[in-house]
């Protein structure tokens, strides 16, 4: 089962880094949520067209210069996580933030995912 969810994983990063949201909303459960926690732009509770949305925001903010670099996978019968640094331009400076990402699977789709960031300070002096 846990090939299934990594394929899963990778499908909706695919669609996600694309800008995708036909995709997304076509192949990924209506049930589908994903949390970052702050005060940011990019703050709070996104369900399924939101998330699609989300990458479209972070593009736009950052002069299309956004990039994620998955690191590593790690995926189990019911969660995923994936441990990621991530790259964009803003205001003329190159910056950068890591974080993991935990997914929860239901029906063999990711439902529930939640961003956990390595320092919240620095997330909110990028996307403030």
């Amino acid at each position: 089962m846990s090939s299934r969810h990594e394929n899963s994983i990778k499908r909706l990063y695919h669609l996600w880094h694309a800008g995708d949201a036909a995709g997304i909303e076509r192949e990924f459960s209506p049930k589908l949520s994903f949390e970052i926690k702050g005060k940011t732009l990019l703050s709070g509770k996104h369900d399924r067209a939101q998330f699609a949305g989300l990458i479209t925001k972070m593009k736009e903010l950052s002069g299309g210069t956004f990039q994620s670099e998955i690191h590593d996978l790690l995926v189990s019968d019911r969660h995923a996580m994936i441990l990621a640094t991530h790259k964009l331009t803003r205001g003329g400076a190159a910056l950068e933030y890591r974080s993991v990402q935990v997914w929860r699977f239901e029906d063999g789709l990711p439902i529930a995912g939640y961003e956990y960031l390595r320092d919240h300070e620095q997330f909110q002096q990028i996307w403030g």
